[in-house]
């Protein structure tokens, strides 16, 4: 209880509503049908004085996430998200700017196009002592970049990674063993657009996140957030800010950045850039209109994944489709912008895919009536 009542006092330097206020709200989003805890309520910065009840109540918490997830996306469908070389296969087949595929690891044999083939540990080896690098390597069927590594160049039998760190071949080679990866890939490294890597300081991409919705009359995308590099990172993770890195709210319409964190909670907005001190705050990102064109285009193809996470790559040649994924945290794009993510836009949106989902399962029934 004290750790809560300190957390609830630091938050009055920074606008925060009165104490008795905050536990009432805590209190009334606690037993909200899906709930909101305690720490999501500190999370999203639904303790400062600007957010009404209104505005209170198109906050989401992790359970409504999950819910909306399973709701939205159907479950053979997740496949072609989840399995990393099967998405790119599809976006390959279909034109779309993926990163480019070096080789890749199966013990099937899979593929994506004219890469390097490798099904056992001992060709992986062989293909490591040739002219390969720099690379990035990635599991098939992961999240959250575990298992990434971007490789720099070999030294002896260690490699040397984009941070600075070295590794040796039994740490390199651990993620080839475990099975759930289902392989490993290896892709040519993207390189950052050059206003993003002057502002960064660092060639390594920062992506941009877009949050959108598959309807019957088109995509929608509803939400973008910028996953901002910081320091010698090689990912633009942000793990709740373990990483160092940022997270930036963007602007649709315009693609400027309106609201950084560095971290969730109390005191983690920031305004400049931690590595370089360069504003980040009104900086509009390049290629926005094709980005959004690219994303608008592709979702098109994965018509039974209605909520849709695309990370974008910016970079000097154009947006990449670096991967899709489902089952993200929706809540927390909520902590980056300060806002709630079920406003009224999201709720019409909503209001439509269970429109055409119900008229589905209508026609459906009546062809079984007939037949």
């Amino acid at each position: 209880m004290g750790s809560l009542l300190e957390t609830v006092l630091a938050t009055q330097s920074e606008g925060g509503k009165t104490t008795f206020m905050q536990l009432l709200e805590m209190l009334r989003l606690r037993l909200r049908k899906p709930p909101i805890g305690i720490s999501e309520y500190f999370e999203y910065g639904i303790w400062h004085g600007s957010i009404t009840p209104a505005l209170r109540d198109e906050f989401i918490g992790w359970r409504q996430s999950s819910r909306l997830d399973k709701e939205l996306n159907d479950d053979y469908s997740r496949i072609l998200a989840n399995d990393k070389l099967l998405n790119y296969l599809l976006l390959n087949v279909n034109g779309f700017p993926i990163p480019a595929p070096v080789a890749t690891y199966t013990a099937g044999g899979r593929r994506i196009g004219g890469e390097i083939v490798l099904q056992t540990h001992d060709e992986v080896r062989t293909f490591l002592n040739g002219d390969v690098y720099p690379f990035y390597v990635k599991p098939i069927s992961a999240g959250y970049g575990h298992g990434v590594l971007c490789v720099t160049g070999r030294e002896g039998d260690s490699f040397r990674l984009f941070d600075g760190r070295l590794i040796g071949l039994e740490e390199f080679m651990a993620p080839f063993a475990f099975l759930p990866y289902g392989g490993m890939l290896f892709q040519k490294p993207l390189t950052a657009h050059p206003e993003i890597a002057d502002l960064t300081g660092t060639s390594a991409v920062s992506c941009v996140r877009f949050i959108c919705f598959v309807t019957s009359a088109g995509p929608v995308i509803h939400t973008a957030f910028w996953k901002i590099t910081t320091g010698n990172n090689m990912l633009d993770n942000f793990s709740h800010g373990d990483y160092g890195n940022c997270l930036g709210a963007i602007d649709i319409e315009t693609g400027s950045v309106k609201r950084v964190i560095s971290r969730m909670g109390v005191g983690g907005q920031v305004d400049r850039h931690p590595t370089t001190q360069k504003p980040l705050l009104g900086l509009k990102l390049p290629d926005w209109e094709n980005a959004l064109e690219l994303v608008r285009s592709a979702s098109k193809h994965f018509p039974g994944l209605r909520l849709q996470n695309w990370d974008v790559a910016f970079c000097p040649q154009g947006p990449v489709l670096l991967e899709l994924n489902t089952e993200s945290e929706l809540a927390v794009p909520q902590a980056i912008s300060g806002r709630g993510l079920m406003d009224q836009r999201l709720r019409k949106i909503l209001a439509d895919i269970a429109r055409d989902k119900a008229a589905y399962r209508a026609a459906v029934a009546r062809r079984d009536a007939v037949f």
